[in-house]
Protein backbone atom coordinates (compact mmCIF):
# COMPACT_ATOMS: atom_id res chain seq x y z
CA UNK A 1 0.00 0.00 0.00
CA UNK A 2 2.82 2.35 0.86
CA UNK A 3 4.54 1.72 -2.47
CA UNK A 4 1.26 2.07 -4.34
CA UNK A 5 0.56 5.46 -2.66
CA UNK A 6 4.06 6.72 -3.56
CA UNK A 7 3.61 5.59 -7.14
CA UNK A 8 0.32 7.53 -7.38
CA UNK A 9 1.95 10.70 -5.95
CA UNK A 10 5.06 10.47 -8.12
CA UNK A 11 3.16 11.23 -11.33
CA UNK A 12 1.75 14.61 -10.20
CA UNK A 13 5.00 15.55 -8.47
CA UNK A 14 7.10 14.79 -11.52
CA UNK A 15 4.63 16.64 -13.71
CA UNK A 16 4.77 19.67 -11.43
CA UNK A 17 8.55 19.55 -11.35
CA UNK A 18 8.73 19.29 -15.12
CA UNK A 19 6.35 22.25 -15.48
CA UNK A 20 8.38 24.33 -13.04
CA UNK A 21 11.59 23.40 -14.83
CA UNK A 22 10.09 24.37 -18.18
CA UNK A 23 8.95 27.69 -16.72
CA UNK A 24 12.41 28.37 -15.28
CA UNK A 25 14.06 27.44 -18.56
CA UNK A 26 11.61 29.71 -20.37
CA UNK A 27 12.36 32.63 -18.04
CA UNK A 28 16.11 32.03 -18.39
CA UNK A 29 15.80 31.86 -22.15
CA UNK A 30 13.78 35.13 -22.23
CA UNK A 31 16.22 36.90 -19.90
CA UNK A 32 19.17 35.64 -21.92
CA UNK A 33 17.52 36.80 -25.14
CA UNK A 34 16.58 40.19 -23.63
CA UNK A 35 20.17 40.82 -22.55
CA UNK A 36 21.83 39.46 -25.67
CA UNK A 37 21.90 42.75 -27.60
CA UNK A 38 25.18 44.64 -27.89
CA UNK A 39 26.38 48.00 -29.15
CA UNK A 40 29.93 48.74 -30.21
CA UNK A 41 31.50 52.07 -31.22
CA UNK A 42 34.73 52.28 -33.19
CA UNK A 43 37.10 53.97 -32.64
CA UNK A 44 36.52 54.45 -28.92
CA UNK A 45 38.92 57.42 -28.73
CA UNK A 46 38.26 59.51 -31.85
CA UNK A 47 39.36 63.06 -32.50
CA UNK A 48 36.92 65.84 -33.32
CA UNK A 49 35.72 65.43 -36.95
CA UNK A 50 36.49 61.68 -36.99
CA UNK A 51 33.73 59.32 -38.09
CA UNK A 52 32.55 56.77 -35.52
CA UNK A 53 30.91 53.54 -36.69
CA UNK A 54 28.16 52.09 -34.52
CA UNK A 55 27.54 48.34 -34.74
CA UNK A 56 24.46 46.90 -33.05
CA UNK A 57 23.67 43.22 -32.63
CA UNK A 58 20.99 41.07 -31.03
CA UNK A 59 17.89 43.07 -31.96
CA UNK A 60 14.79 41.61 -33.58
CA UNK A 61 15.11 41.13 -37.35
CA UNK A 62 13.82 44.18 -39.21
CA UNK A 63 12.89 46.17 -36.10
CA UNK A 64 13.39 49.92 -35.82
CA UNK A 65 16.19 50.89 -33.44
CA UNK A 66 16.35 54.42 -32.02
CA UNK A 67 19.86 55.77 -31.43
CA UNK A 68 20.68 58.82 -29.34
CA UNK A 69 23.79 60.34 -27.79
CA UNK A 70 24.48 61.82 -24.36
CA UNK A 71 27.05 64.64 -24.34
CA UNK A 72 29.72 65.16 -21.63
CA UNK A 73 27.43 67.67 -19.88
CA UNK A 74 24.51 65.18 -20.12
CA UNK A 75 22.66 66.97 -22.88
CA UNK A 76 20.85 64.39 -25.02
CA UNK A 77 20.35 64.53 -28.79
CA UNK A 78 18.74 62.10 -31.19
CA UNK A 79 21.10 60.53 -33.73
CA UNK A 80 18.98 58.40 -36.03
CA UNK A 81 16.49 55.59 -36.38
CA UNK A 82 17.97 52.56 -38.12
CA UNK A 83 16.41 49.31 -39.29
CA UNK A 84 17.98 46.08 -38.10
CA UNK A 85 19.01 43.54 -40.73
CA UNK A 86 17.57 40.05 -41.01
CA UNK A 87 19.99 38.85 -38.35
CA UNK A 88 19.05 41.66 -35.95
CA UNK A 89 22.19 43.74 -36.55
CA UNK A 90 22.94 47.18 -37.95
CA UNK A 91 26.02 49.14 -39.01
CA UNK A 92 25.87 52.93 -38.95
CA UNK A 93 28.81 55.29 -39.76
CA UNK A 94 28.32 58.46 -37.80
CA UNK A 95 30.02 61.79 -37.20
CA UNK A 96 29.87 62.66 -33.47
CA UNK A 97 29.73 66.38 -34.20
CA UNK A 98 26.40 66.00 -36.00
CA UNK A 99 25.41 69.47 -34.77
CA UNK A 100 28.27 70.88 -36.83
CA UNK A 101 32.02 70.42 -36.58
CA UNK A 102 32.39 73.78 -34.86
CA UNK A 103 30.44 72.91 -31.73
CA UNK A 104 31.53 69.47 -30.54
CA UNK A 105 33.13 69.52 -27.09
CA UNK A 106 35.76 67.02 -26.05
CA UNK A 107 35.03 64.45 -23.35
CA UNK A 108 33.01 61.29 -22.75
CA UNK A 109 29.93 60.52 -24.84
CA UNK A 110 27.45 57.67 -24.46
CA UNK A 111 25.47 56.18 -27.33
CA UNK A 112 22.18 54.45 -26.58
CA UNK A 113 20.40 52.05 -28.95
CA UNK A 114 16.79 51.07 -28.10
CA UNK A 115 14.83 48.44 -30.01
CA UNK A 116 11.25 49.66 -30.42
CA UNK A 117 9.79 46.15 -30.70
CA UNK A 118 12.08 44.08 -28.50
CA UNK A 119 12.61 46.78 -25.87
CA UNK A 120 16.30 45.88 -25.78
CA UNK A 121 18.51 48.82 -24.81
CA UNK A 122 22.31 48.85 -24.96
CA UNK A 123 25.07 51.44 -24.59
CA UNK A 124 28.54 52.27 -25.91
CA UNK A 125 30.97 54.95 -24.72
CA UNK A 126 33.53 56.99 -26.64
CA UNK A 127 35.95 59.70 -25.52
CA UNK A 128 36.38 62.51 -28.05
CA UNK A 129 39.79 64.17 -28.08
CA UNK A 130 40.70 67.56 -29.52
CA UNK A 131 41.14 67.61 -33.29
CA UNK A 132 44.49 68.03 -34.96
CA UNK A 133 45.42 71.65 -35.68
CA UNK A 134 48.36 73.30 -37.47
CA UNK A 135 51.20 74.70 -35.38
CA UNK A 136 52.08 78.38 -35.41
CA UNK A 137 54.26 79.62 -38.25
CA UNK A 138 57.67 81.01 -37.30
CA UNK A 139 57.26 84.13 -39.43
CA UNK A 140 53.81 85.05 -38.01
CA UNK A 141 53.09 87.06 -34.89
CA UNK A 142 49.60 87.14 -33.41
CA UNK A 143 49.06 89.03 -30.16
CA UNK A 144 46.04 89.82 -27.98
CA UNK A 145 45.47 92.90 -25.84
CA UNK A 146 42.58 92.69 -23.39
CA UNK A 147 40.52 95.77 -22.74
CA UNK A 148 39.60 93.73 -19.68
CA UNK A 149 39.72 89.98 -19.14
CA UNK A 150 36.18 89.44 -17.82
CA UNK A 151 32.81 88.78 -19.44
CA UNK A 152 31.49 91.84 -21.23
CA UNK A 153 34.96 93.07 -22.18
CA UNK A 154 36.74 93.21 -25.53
CA UNK A 155 39.99 91.79 -26.89
CA UNK A 156 42.08 93.27 -29.72
CA UNK A 157 44.03 90.81 -31.89
CA UNK A 158 46.87 92.02 -34.10
CA UNK A 159 48.47 89.74 -36.64
CA UNK A 160 51.69 90.28 -38.64
CA UNK A 161 53.65 88.24 -41.18
CA UNK A 162 50.86 87.33 -43.58
CA UNK A 163 50.97 88.01 -47.32
CA UNK A 164 49.99 91.41 -48.59
CA UNK A 165 46.20 91.72 -48.99
CA UNK A 166 45.54 88.01 -48.46
CA UNK A 167 42.39 86.74 -46.78
CA UNK A 168 42.91 85.37 -43.30
CA UNK A 169 40.43 82.88 -41.79
CA UNK A 170 39.86 83.47 -38.08
CA UNK A 171 38.23 81.19 -35.52
CA UNK A 172 37.89 80.89 -31.76
CA UNK A 173 38.42 77.80 -29.59
CA UNK A 174 36.35 77.73 -26.39
CA UNK A 175 37.35 76.25 -23.01
CA UNK A 176 35.58 72.96 -23.81
CA UNK A 177 37.43 72.81 -27.18
CA UNK A 178 34.44 73.71 -29.31
CA UNK A 179 35.29 76.01 -32.22
CA UNK A 180 33.41 78.99 -33.63
CA UNK A 181 34.12 80.27 -37.13
CA UNK A 182 34.57 84.06 -37.03
CA UNK A 183 34.81 84.47 -40.80
CA UNK A 184 37.59 86.16 -42.79
CA UNK A 185 39.62 89.35 -42.51
CA UNK A 186 41.88 90.85 -45.18
CA UNK A 187 45.48 91.65 -44.36
CA UNK A 188 46.79 95.09 -45.28
CA UNK A 189 49.57 95.91 -47.68
CA UNK A 190 52.16 95.06 -45.04
CA UNK A 191 50.62 91.70 -44.24
CA UNK A 192 48.99 92.74 -40.96
CA UNK A 193 45.42 92.77 -39.65
CA UNK A 194 43.48 93.82 -36.56
CA UNK A 195 40.39 92.12 -35.17
CA UNK A 196 38.26 93.21 -32.20
CA UNK A 197 36.29 90.57 -30.29
CA UNK A 198 33.74 91.40 -27.59
CA UNK A 199 32.80 88.60 -25.19
CA UNK A 200 29.47 88.86 -23.38
CA UNK A 201 27.86 85.96 -21.57
CA UNK A 202 30.40 83.40 -22.78
CA UNK A 203 31.78 80.55 -20.64
CA UNK A 204 34.69 81.44 -18.40
CA UNK A 205 38.03 79.75 -18.98
CA UNK A 206 40.90 79.51 -21.47
CA UNK A 207 40.44 80.52 -25.13
CA UNK A 208 42.57 80.44 -28.27
CA UNK A 209 42.16 82.76 -31.28
CA UNK A 210 43.60 81.48 -34.59
CA UNK A 211 44.35 83.38 -37.81
CA UNK A 212 45.32 81.32 -40.88
CA UNK A 213 46.33 82.84 -44.21
CA UNK A 214 44.28 81.28 -47.00
CA UNK A 215 47.03 81.85 -49.58
CA UNK A 216 50.20 81.50 -47.53
CA UNK A 217 48.86 78.88 -45.04
CA UNK A 218 50.65 80.96 -42.39
CA UNK A 219 49.17 80.27 -38.99
CA UNK A 220 49.10 82.36 -35.81
CA UNK A 221 47.52 81.62 -32.41
CA UNK A 222 46.86 83.96 -29.48
CA UNK A 223 45.59 82.57 -26.16
CA UNK A 224 43.69 84.42 -23.44
CA UNK A 225 41.41 83.87 -20.45
CA UNK A 226 37.90 85.08 -19.67
CA UNK A 227 36.82 85.52 -16.06
CA UNK A 228 33.33 85.89 -14.60
CA UNK A 229 31.74 89.32 -14.17
CA UNK A 230 28.41 90.83 -13.11
CA UNK A 231 27.09 93.06 -15.89
CA UNK A 232 23.94 94.33 -14.19
CA UNK A 233 23.61 97.04 -11.55
CA UNK A 234 20.67 96.65 -9.18
CA UNK A 235 18.93 99.37 -7.20
CA UNK A 236 17.41 96.88 -4.78
CA UNK A 237 16.65 93.23 -4.05
CA UNK A 238 13.47 91.49 -5.18
CA UNK A 239 12.44 87.85 -4.65
CA UNK A 240 12.55 84.91 -7.07
CA UNK A 241 11.75 81.29 -6.31
CA UNK A 242 12.21 78.39 -8.74
CA UNK A 243 11.16 74.87 -7.93
CA UNK A 244 11.13 72.00 -7.51
CA UNK A 245 14.89 71.61 -7.13
CA UNK A 246 16.73 69.43 -7.73
CA UNK A 247 14.77 68.09 -10.68
CA UNK A 248 15.53 66.18 -13.86
CA UNK A 249 15.64 67.00 -17.54
CA UNK A 250 12.28 66.70 -19.36
CA UNK A 251 10.43 68.43 -16.54
CA UNK A 252 8.89 71.80 -15.69
CA UNK A 253 10.30 74.48 -13.37
CA UNK A 254 7.91 76.90 -11.68
CA UNK A 255 8.94 80.58 -11.38
CA UNK A 256 7.45 82.93 -8.80
CA UNK A 257 8.78 86.49 -8.45
CA UNK A 258 7.67 89.50 -6.42
CA UNK A 259 8.97 92.87 -5.23
CA UNK A 260 9.02 94.44 -8.70
CA UNK A 261 7.25 97.58 -9.84
CA UNK A 262 3.60 97.07 -10.83
CA UNK A 263 3.13 96.25 -14.52
CA UNK A 264 6.85 96.49 -15.35
CA UNK A 265 8.65 94.15 -17.73
CA UNK A 266 10.96 91.73 -15.93
CA UNK A 267 13.79 90.14 -17.91
CA UNK A 268 14.89 86.63 -16.92
CA UNK A 269 18.17 84.94 -17.81
CA UNK A 270 20.05 81.86 -16.68
CA UNK A 271 23.70 81.45 -15.74
CA UNK A 272 24.73 77.90 -16.66
CA UNK A 273 27.29 75.71 -14.84
CA UNK A 274 30.11 76.99 -17.10
CA UNK A 275 29.17 80.59 -16.12
CA UNK A 276 27.83 81.40 -19.57
CA UNK A 277 24.53 83.26 -19.65
CA UNK A 278 21.43 82.79 -21.78
CA UNK A 279 18.39 85.03 -22.11
CA UNK A 280 15.22 83.14 -21.18
CA UNK A 281 12.56 85.76 -21.83
CA UNK A 282 10.51 88.69 -20.54
CA UNK A 283 7.45 88.55 -18.33
CA UNK A 284 5.12 91.32 -17.16
CA UNK A 285 4.55 91.83 -13.44
CA UNK A 286 0.98 92.23 -12.25
CA UNK A 287 -0.55 95.18 -10.37
CA UNK A 288 1.12 94.02 -7.15
CA UNK A 289 4.58 93.46 -8.65
CA UNK A 290 4.22 89.67 -8.84
CA UNK A 291 4.74 87.30 -11.76
CA UNK A 292 4.54 83.54 -12.25
CA UNK A 293 5.61 81.38 -15.19
CA UNK A 294 6.69 77.85 -16.05
CA UNK A 295 9.79 76.82 -18.01
CA UNK A 296 10.18 73.44 -19.70
CA UNK A 297 13.70 72.02 -19.26
CA UNK A 298 14.33 69.55 -22.07
CA UNK A 299 16.89 66.77 -22.38
CA UNK A 300 19.08 69.24 -24.28
CA UNK A 301 19.73 71.31 -21.15
CA UNK A 302 23.12 70.82 -19.43
CA UNK A 303 22.89 69.36 -15.94
CA UNK A 304 24.34 70.85 -12.76
CA UNK A 305 23.75 73.89 -10.60
CA UNK A 306 22.61 77.00 -12.43
CA UNK A 307 21.23 80.35 -11.32
CA UNK A 308 18.29 82.35 -12.64
CA UNK A 309 18.17 86.15 -12.52
CA UNK A 310 15.05 88.31 -12.77
CA UNK A 311 15.66 92.04 -13.41
CA UNK A 312 13.05 94.79 -13.42
CA UNK A 313 13.69 96.97 -16.47
CA UNK A 314 12.10 100.07 -14.87
CA UNK A 315 12.74 99.64 -11.17
CA UNK A 316 16.22 98.09 -11.41
CA UNK A 317 15.17 95.54 -8.77
CA UNK A 318 17.00 92.23 -9.12
CA UNK A 319 16.42 88.73 -7.75
CA UNK A 320 18.73 85.70 -8.07
CA UNK A 321 18.08 82.09 -7.14
CA UNK A 322 19.93 78.81 -7.74
CA UNK A 323 18.50 75.65 -9.26
CA UNK A 324 19.99 72.18 -9.69
CA UNK A 325 19.15 70.17 -12.80
CA UNK A 326 19.86 66.45 -12.82
CA UNK A 327 20.15 64.02 -15.72
CA UNK A 328 16.89 62.47 -16.89
CA UNK A 329 16.18 58.79 -17.39
CA UNK A 330 17.22 56.89 -20.51
CA UNK A 331 13.61 56.53 -21.65
CA UNK A 332 12.72 58.12 -24.97
CA UNK A 333 9.11 58.61 -23.86
CA UNK A 334 8.21 61.94 -22.31
CA UNK A 335 5.55 61.34 -19.66
CA UNK A 336 5.68 64.88 -18.30
CA UNK A 337 2.24 66.32 -17.72
CA UNK A 338 1.71 69.92 -18.80
CA UNK A 339 1.02 72.08 -15.74
CA UNK A 340 -2.32 73.87 -15.47
CA UNK A 341 -1.04 77.44 -15.68
CA UNK A 342 -1.63 80.50 -17.82
CA UNK A 343 1.71 80.44 -19.64
CA UNK A 344 4.33 77.79 -20.29
CA UNK A 345 7.77 78.55 -21.73
CA UNK A 346 9.06 75.72 -23.92
CA UNK A 347 12.29 77.26 -25.16
CA UNK A 348 14.69 80.17 -25.03
CA UNK A 349 12.95 83.51 -25.28
CA UNK A 350 9.41 82.13 -25.08
CA UNK A 351 7.97 83.67 -21.95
Amino acid sequence: MQHERMRRLRGPLMGGFAGTLALLLGLWSWASSASSANLYASPTNPRQNDTVTLVGQGFSPGETVSVWITYPDFRVFGVSEVTANGDGSFNYPYLPDFLGATVTPTGKYTYTAHGKDSGREVYADITVNIGAAPDTSTNVSLTVTPGKDSQGSYFVFRGYGYRSHEDVAVWLRYPNNTVTDLGHVTAGGGGGFEYVLRVTGVPVGHYAFTGRGLTSAANGIAEFNVTVDDLTYATGVASLKVGPSPDTQRSFADFLGHGFRPQEIVTIWVTLPDSSTRWIGDVKADADGYFSAVLYLSEQEPVGQRSYTAYGNVSGMRAITTYTLQAGSSSTTDNTTLPSVNGVCTGTGCF
